[in-house]
């Protein structure tokens, strides 16, 4: 994953530069530095996900081939049971 730095001491030289008193600045610059902490999806993660999730879909895609093919089979069963039943009793 990539991460983003940011150099705290500049933003704080900043802030107080613009007004700000430099407890607010400091504070300023602490919740940022944590929200920057915080785990982001990259492209690359997104990417990855895509990937998994279409392998999952092909894998579910041939489970319902299978049990599609498994309907059918034992459908004609049904019927032809059916069939016997009806006409030889």
């Amino acid at each position: 994953m990539t991460t983003i730095t940011m150099n705290t001491h500049n933003a704080i030289k900043s802030l107080k530069a613009a007004g700000m008193d430099e407890a607010q600045a400091e504070k300023i610059v602490e919740i940022i530095t944590d929200l920057q902490n915080v785990s982001a999806a990259t492209k690359e993660d997104l990417k990855q996900t895509e990937s998994n999730l279409k392998a999952d879909l092909v894998a579910i895609k041939s489970d319902m081939d299978w049990l599609k093919k498994l309907i059918v089979t034992v459908g004609i069963a049904v019927v032809i049971a059916a069939i016997k039943y009806i006409f030889m009793g």
